[in-house]
């Protein structure tokens, strides 16, 4: 799964039960720098992953062609709406993208070519669990352009997979990483999930090593979070299982930050860590808060000053789609003010290593965030969380186990 998602959103409910919202005036038509980026949601999976609040249905595969045809209707309304798109990076997440046949794989990478255009495409992923990827897989996505894949590994311990209702076993990964490279793709990322419970301090660098003895260019290190109206946090609220200790789950992030620093990888996002140069550019688009679309049951986009979301259901995706008169089944859209654009735009920057800009940032949303973060700043002074510069403002590495913190603090300064 993709968790590069946008801040928590309180959004309204559409028009009138059943009924749609229209996609948003564009304020630009054409390709180039506008749209830098599309994701594209497949929701198939084999089982529901107790901790998982993405929308994903299991047992379901028989729905893909009617989806298939439906989301290639979409692409078509998009493009008649906002004109040619031709993205820098593509990100098909889910859900499990490769549950789908060598045969529906390359129906779909046929239709992302014939709507999208590909002369500006850098970067091309796919996210996979390890046993759904084969040669057969690896084959159809290296033909199609995929340079990019994301394994969703989250452990290399067992009982910790079962914990979290994984059905892959940890020798599978080692397995797709190779179909993976044996056909051209060698842009390898792996998630991982820390703080599972009964997870040691050992069970975990032991995945961390497995992990880096597949020399992936890219690791995903996220703290297991208890969503609301999943298996997991129901099994928590009933006692039949324990949250790691927060002294645990801060010794796991210091940890993986030095191992992983010492073994090459930099951590340029909160809970990013990559090679020079193998950055995720699609999530850095989203970090930069870049105009990008979305296609698929429950895909959210941003484009300008709008942001909105599809239905979160096939059957209601589908019909809209393959109606008479077709529409794109709009269930959620927001306007953002000025200063939430900013808000939203500081806090996710900060994110990255890299930081907030100020002389760009006001450029780009024409607010002083120094003015603004007086307080943050004032707040947190001395305490070795701040990298404070005349050019900029950015997170130290001291900072990892309070950025959630730190960040709604930033939020909460633009109102």
């Amino acid at each position: 799964m993709s968790f590069a998602t946008p801040p928590a959103l309180h959004l309204p409910l559409s028009p009138r039960a059943g009924e749609f919202y229209d996609l948003p005036h564009p304020t630009r038509r054409g390709a180039g720098p506008d749209i830098v980026a599309i994701y594209i949601h497949i929701p198939f999976c084999t089982v529901k992953c107790h901790y998982c609040d993405f929308f994903s249905v299991a047992d379901h595969l028989h729905q893909a062609p009617a989806l298939l045809t439906a989301l290639d209707t979409e692409l078509r309304l998009q493009i008649q709406h906002f004109g040619p798109i031709n993205p820098e990076t593509i990100f098909i997440g889910g859900g499990t993208p490769t549950l789908l046949s060598p045969t529906l794989l390359q129906n779909l990478m046929n239709m992302l070519h014939q709507h999208l255009g590909f002369s500006s495409l850098n970067e091309f992923t796919i996210e996979a669990n390890p046993n759904t990827f084969d040669a057969d897989r690896a084959k159809v996505l290296h033909a199609a352009g995929v340079n990019r894949i994301s394994f969703g590994a989250q452990s290399f311990v067992p009982g910790e997979l079962l914990a979290l209702q994984r059905d892959h076993n940890p020798k599978s990964v080692a397995q797709a990483v190779q179909f993976a490279r044996d056909a051209g793709i060698d842009n390898i990322n792996l998630d991982l999930i820390f703080a599972i419970p009964g997870q040691t301090r050992q069970s975990w660098d032991y995945s961390l090593d497995q992990a880096l003895a597949l020399s992936p260019q890219h690791l995903s290190c996220y703290a297991l979070m208890y969503e609301p109206n999943t298996p997991l946090t129901a099994r928590l609220k009933a006692g039949q299982i324990q949250a790691a200790p927060e002294s645990l789950e801060i010794s796991l992030v210091e940890h993986t930050h030095r191992k992983l620093t010492a073994a090459g990888l930099s951590r340029y996002e909160i809970s990013n860590y990559a090679r020079p140069g193998r950055e995720c550019r699609h999530n850095l688009h989203y970090w930069h808060s870049s105009n990008h679309l979305a296609a698929g049951p429950s895909a959210w986009a941003h484009h300008d000053t709008r942001r909105w979301k599809n239905v979160p259901s096939i059957n209601r995706y589908t019909t809209a789609l393959l109606a008479d008169a077709p529409r794109v089944p709009i269930v959620e859209m927001e306007h953002l003010s000025a200063a939430q654009h900013a808000g939203e735009l500081a806090m996710l920057q900060l994110r990255l290593r890299t930081g907030l800009h100020w002389m760009e940032f006001q450029h780009r949303t024409g607010i002083d965030a120094g003015k603004k973060l007086s307080q943050v700043l004032q707040k947190y002074d001395g305490l070795g969380y701040l990298e404070v510069s005349p050019q900029h403002l950015a997170l130290t590495d001291q900072a990892m186990i309070v950025s959630d913190t730190i960040l709604a603090d930033v939020l909460a300064a633009f109102g």
